[in-house]
């Protein structure tokens, strides 16, 4: 990849984990070898074969499918494609699997094999406890708001541009949203606007600095608070910025329910994150991104499929996606008015 602007870093940064997965689905799994075996592979099935988690299964077949690895069939499953038949299987001619075990002794891959058997989130750069665990630190929470910050800096314009045409917003909710950087990015371009961040007590004094020094703290309020509780109300447009990917299905589903009770009637609950395609083929950077959340948390990127079968039963209708930036989009839902 040839890196010509900031969202091709984004990006690289994003890929760091997915070689890992890789390497330890050839090495530790024998993963091609394995479908080889069968027509056709679900999730479940093959979580079932390989005695992994059914959560870490599916990102790791939408991995391989971005890869080109396998092949989506029109049901969901997956069938191995000519490359990994002929180079990641038993009895191949050119057979890499050992070239990849020769790297499956390294920390991210026997990290990444941990974490395919349990499902539970690793720890954050081989230190003791997982990233939410240490968002009650001071410092870690600092620096982890530092690079949301920095994230956002560049995609912030993009996501502003997006719902610009879309969302007509008066007071906007933003839940989770650490720095306030896309808070203070979408009351900049829809005059009339005001905002709030609401995020924990260890962020919101660094949310408050960084409002203060954009000129926005007389426009974009700072609430601390837990997102999982009973959201504030008084908000027209609840945005989830980077936020949703940390949590499973049942986790949106508690936040989603929460802002429907929250949000008055017409709405819009908006989730700025990466999303794979509808067939959850890819594409290769959302593929990538939905391993390093897989690894790292309890969630993984979603297809706007998988959402709308979230949002529906809550009670949001008209559930669609609008791209952004660097592989960036919105999922947009709206409350009956």
């Amino acid at each position: 990849m040839t890196i010509l602007g900031p969202g091709d870093i984004v990006g690289l940064v994003n890929s760091t984990y997915a070689a890992d997965l890789f390497v330890a689905v050839v090495s530790e799994f024998d993963i091609f070898t394995r479908l080889a075996e069968r027509a056709a592979t679900t999730d479940q099935q093959l979580a079932d074969l390989l005695g992994i988690d059914e959560r870490a299964a599916d990102v790791t077949l939408t991995y391989l499918a971005a890869l080109g690895l396998v092949q989506r069939l029109p049901d969901g499953a997956v069938r191995v494609t000519e490359p990994s038949s002929q180079y990641l299987t038993a009895g191949s001619k050119v057979d890499l699997r050992h070239y990849a075990s020769m790297v499956g002794g390294r920390s991210g891959s026997r990290t990444a094999a941990e974490v395919l058997r349990t499902g539970q989130p690793a720890a954050w750069e081989d230190d003791s406890d997982d990233w939410l665990s240490r968002m009650s630190e001071g410092d870690f929470a600092d620096m982890f708001t530092a690079a949301m910050n920095a994230r956002g800096t560049y995609l912030s314009p993009a996501l502003a541009e997006a719902l610009a045409g879309s969302v007509s917003a008066g007071k906007i909710l933003d839940i989770g949203g650490s720095s306030g950087i896309y808070a203070c990015s979408l009351v900049a371009a829809l005059p009339g606007t005001s905002a709030a961040v609401l995020d924990l007590p260890t962020v919101v004094d660094s949310s408050r600095a960084s409002i203060a020094e954009r000129g926005l703290s007389d426009r974009v309020d700072v609430i601390a608070g837990d997102m999982f509780t009973e959201l504030p109300q008084g908000f027209d447009v609840h945005l989830y910025s980077n936020v949703w990917h940390d949590w499973d299905a049942d986790g949106i589903r508690k936040l989603a329910t929460a802002s429907f009770a929250a949000l008055p009637p017409g709405g819009v609950l908006v989730d700025h994150d990466m999303h794979l395609d509808d067939t959850k083929s890819g594409p290769l950077r959302e593929a990538e991104f939905s391993v390093r959340m897989m690894l790292m948390t309890a969630g993984k990127c979603y297809s706007t499929p998988e959402l709308a079968d979230i949002l529906t039963p809550v009670g949001f209708e008209d559930v669609h996606l609008r791209p952004t930036t660097a592989g960036y989009s919105v999922v947009i839902a709206r409350k009956p008015a």
